[in-house]
């Protein structure tokens, strides 16, 4: 026994080991993905930000050519045809540009003076403009959020333009707290690096709920890895339950096996010696010697006709194989057949067996065999767990739509522990090597399902030292 318990506490150890180092390592790589990811996401931001600003400079390059009016010498077309079309789609600046260098190129020697005017104008700028002059709000915004939404970054993005001096020019926040969050966010770049004198603009940038959305991108894989390991730990909890069960299951049947050998070599040694008395011819001459001898082989065999019966009772009730015979029978009749059954074990233990039958509406459909059983198996236990004179109280009383029994005892009583296991089959309250109380442990659990197949209930409420109350429930008789 030592050795099979050190078997289970190593097998528990070592998968209890096994499972934590499995989520260990699940929630480790679990935390790289989550580090790459956000990676990926920096590097994604970053280069949309080099982006925007490679952007904005091409706008206002085209801008301030296209308010020279040169532009639109160059490449043959109207001023405001040429802006119209530029401001219809930011992404086709890259497109006229390179037009604009295949034309600048073959119009180079047709044209030099109209070339070298017009990349004067555009390397001269007016750094006393205003910079609402240079670049919209609205420009700004347009450029930033299409950049964003063509490398498909879903997330909310929050921005904030400041001078050199710190003063605010454009912002996409009005609160004061979210617009601190986005200066000191490690998103930011400089606004026109190309230009030599003018002053420094710093455009910053927020990705708001970053996490939030990294998780989001994520799904798939965390609900997958939680799923998995929800498994592994429901099938290690699963695992360990067996284990255990098999164990109570395996204590259980070595009760079993002991309790029926006692149970069976007691009436089986008494039968041989009334058998090796009868063979032995100066007992046998006795007639009422004889007769003793013979009436002692019957009451023993009677007994294990008994106990085979018990086992073979609750085979039948585990198998689902009993078929109940109905009937109309009358409740108060089977409670006194049961006492009756039982009346000679009463007055063997000098014990006082009361009913108290109030029950009015006692018809009920049912077996009438079976019914007797439970009681009779009631009322056994009930003498068999007495150390004192027992005394035995059977009551009946209706109530809505059935009728109750109760059979009270003033015997040992049954701690809370065991009292919702008494009813599980082959299950006996330890009582150590001793073996004054007889029986299988299938008593209750017989009791139990023959109440269950008629649509009953039965329970228990006891304390140890106060005796013990069992309280039945069956249906009555539908009235036709």
């Amino acid at each position: 026994m030592k050795k099979e318990r050190t078997y289970i506490v190593l097998i528990i150890v070592l998968t209890t080991i096994a499972l934590i180092g499995l989520t260990c390592f699940q929630a480790y790589w679990i935390q790289i993905s989550i580090d790459q990811r956000k990676n990926q996401l920096k590097e994604q931001i970053q280069i949309s930000i080099y982006e925007i600003v490679d952007r904005v400079e091409k706008f206002e390059a085209l801008k301030k050519a296209e308010r020279s009016g040169k532009l639109s010498a160059l490449l043959g077309k109207s001023n405001s045809d040429l802006f119209s079309e530029l401001s219809k789609d930011i992404y086709l600046q890259d497109s006229i540009l390179n037009e604009l260098n295949i034309q600048l190129r073959s119009g180079i020697e047709k044209d030099e003076k109209l070339m070298n005017s017009f990349v004067k104008d555009l390397l001269s700028i007016n750094y006393y403009a205003k910079f609402e002059d240079r670049l919209s709000k609205e420009d700004l915004e347009t450029i930033i959020y299409q950049t964003f939404d063509k490398n498909k970054f879903n997330s909310t993005i929050e921005y904030a333009l400041m001078g050199a001096k710190g003063e605010l020019i454009y912002t996409s926040v009005n609160d004061s707290t979210l617009l601190k969050e986005i200066e000191q966010s490690s998103y930011n770049t400089q606004l026109f690096p190309d230009d030599f004198f003018n002053a420094e603009f710093i455009l910053h940038f927020l990705v708001k709920n970053e996490t939030q959305y990294i998780l989001k991108s994520m799904w798939a894989m965390l609900i997958l890895s939680i799923l998995f390991l929800i498994i592994i730990v429901s099938a290690f909890y699963y695992n360990i339950s067996i284990i255990y069960k098999q164990k109570k299951l395996s204590l259980i049947k070595n009760d079993f096996i002991n309790n029926m050998t006692h149970e069976l070599k007691t009436p089986i040694s008494t039968i041989s010696l009334a058998c090796e008395a009868l063979n032995d011819k100066d007992l046998s001459r006795d007639e009422k010697n004889r007769a003793r001898f013979i009436n002692t082989i019957k009451e023993e065999n009677q007994r294990l006709g008994g106990l085979v019966e018990n086992v073979l009772q609750s085979a039948t009730v585990e198998k689902e194989t009993l078929n109940l015979k109905r009937e109309l029978i009358n409740l108060h009749a089977i409670i006194d057949k049961s006492i009756k059954n039982s009346a000679l074990q009463v007055s063997n233990k000098n014990g006082q067996l009361d009913f108290i039958l109030k029950a009015k509406n006692t018809l009920l459909e049912g077996d009438k065999t079976h019914l007797i059983n439970v009681f009779s198996n009631l009322i056994d236990n009930a003498l068999k767990y007495s150390t004192n004179i027992p005394i035995i109280t059977i009551s009946s009383e209706d109530v809505i739509n059935g009728i109750v029994v109760k059979i009270k005892d003033n015997g040992i009583g049954i701690a809370k522990e065991h009292q919702l296991k008494i009813f599980d089959k082959l299950y006996r309250i330890p009582t150590g090597d001793r073996h004054d109380v007889k029986g299988f442990g299938l008593g209750l659990s017989y009791v139990k399902s023959i109440v269950e197949k008629h649509n009953g209930s039965i329970k228990v409420e006891s304390q140890l030292g106060k005796g013990s109350t069992f309280t039945i429930q069956l249906e009555s008789a539908k009235e036709n």
